[in-house]
């Protein structure tokens, strides 16, 4: 039975994902991808018309399942205190599992159509969750840009440190470290919850 191109894309993106978290996005050629997921050249090209472009669908790929991960874990929280904190273990702990992927999320953003779509969504959840924890006044305003680097920046930048090292694992207590940073940032004041 003839493979559908959805399976084509769709083995194209396994592959290059898997190469691109090991080697990074430069390395691996289109046709060592094209190869390894047994797809045609016509099928590669009907895709994805460039490398760039193969790049920019894995890297939307990657960022909207980190993202569906994140609003997964906010919904669960109940408290303002909770959420900020559980959004920065969130982004450490998937850094710290997944390795070969930040790297890529953390370098130079790819746009896409599915990125754009993706980061709507994902700060469309994050505003419905934001806002009645700052309406009962626990959060200070959503303020977008400024928000988002109070509450991951330092994360994100020790992120980059940290797989540019050679530690296997994250140092103890570094969660707690920016977990609590980040709180101390974009509480509004010290209301007990």
């Amino acid at each position: 039975m003839p493979r559908s191109g959805t399976d084509a894309r769709d083995r194209l993106l396994r592959v290059a994902r898997r190469r691109f978290a090991v080697d990074g996005a430069l390395v691996p050629t289109l046709e060592e991808v094209r190869r390894e997921a047994e797809v045609s050249v016509g099928a590669l090209y009907h895709h994805f018309p460039d490398k760039p472009a193969l790049a920019a669908a894995v890297y939307a790929q990657v960022m909207s399942e980190y993202q569906a991960g994140f609003v997964e874990m906010l919904r669960s929280q109940h408290t303002a205190e909770l959420g900020v904190r559980g959004g920065v273990a969130y982004h450490l702990r998937w850094v710290g599992g997944h390795r070969g992927e930040a790297t890529l999320l953390l370098g130079d953003r790819l746009e896409s159509a599915s990125l754009r779509d993706a980061n709507r969504d994902f700060f469309a959840a994050v505003r419905d969750w934001w806002r009645p924890h700052h309406t009962y006044g626990a959060l200070r305003p959503m303020r977008p840009g400024v928000t988002a680097a109070l509450w991951l920046g330092p994360a994100q930048e020790f992120s980059r440190y940290w797989l540019a090292g050679d530690e296997q694992t994250m140092p103890r207590g570094v969660v707690d470290i920016f977990a609590t940073a980040a709180w101390t940032a974009l509480r509004a004041n010290d209301i007990e919850e």
